[in-house]
């Protein structure tokens, strides 16, 4: 018989595909399987206990949050506070908790508790959501408490890390203020100057150009 008509054994035998295989190996390794298997759905379980859990936790630190600020507002600071501190303890893990810090420093600041408010605001600036409130908050305190320099400080780095943040515009006004107050008329005139250039048409324009004897500096 020619050598051409002649085919290798092997090929004529059909492989076995992986699912074959992976039926095999379960059937040799049974109990291996089976606690794997046991494993796999018990983490399945926990992950979704722990996410219901934890969105459960999260609402209601947000709703606790909301009770303490409508009862701050109302003007009962001490429980107020209370309040929020407990958001702070018992929900320290959730999104709610630094804005529950930044709650407590704003309730401060408006009592005129400048140092206690600066230590609340301190604590968030290494968030990532909250620091450019923290940086600013903290130059109004230096600001109310006559520090001048610190002021133009935090609000200079301020605009440094957020020139594009929303409030970049009345951080610069802040700094022009407190630079005027500082005796420094020049960097004030140029900070004003700014602020007309960067935001011609807002309400921060407009007091800038007050400020300013109503000149407008020319555009190039």
């Amino acid at each position: 018989m020619p050598d051409t008509s002649w085919i290798h054994s092997e090929d004529t035998i059909a492989k076995p595909n992986r699912l074959d295989r992976g039926l095999a190996w379960i059937k040799h390794n049974r109990e291996t399987f089976i606690g794997s298997a046991v494993i796999l759905l018990a983490a399945a379980i926990f992950a979704v206990y722990f996410f219901v859990h934890y969105r459960d936790l999260r609402d209601t630190a947000w709703k606790n949050l909301f009770i303490a600020q409508q009862i701050g507002y109302a003007g009962n600071i001490a429980e107020a506070q209370k309040q929020l501190t407990a958001v702070e303890a018992s929900y320290g893990s959730t999104s709610a908790a630094p804005y529950a810090t930044l709650t407590k420093g704003d309730i401060l600041f408006a009592q005129g508790q400048f140092k206690e408010a600066a230590a609340e605001f301190t604590k968030l600036l290494k968030g990532k959501d909250l620091a450019p409130f923290a940086v600013y908050s903290l130059g109004k305190c230096k600001e109310a408490e006559g520090d001048l320099t610190g002021a133009q400080a935090q609000y200079a780095e301020f605009l440094s890390r957020n020139p594009e943040h929303f409030m970049a515009p009345e951080v610069h006004g802040s700094l022009a203020r407190a630079q005027e107050l500082a005796g420094a008329a020049d960097l004030a005139k140029t900070t004003y100057e700014k602020i007309v250039l960067l935001y011609p048409e807002t309400s921060w324009a407009m007091q800038a150009k007050a400020r300013l004897g109503g000149a407008v500096p020319a555009k190039k």
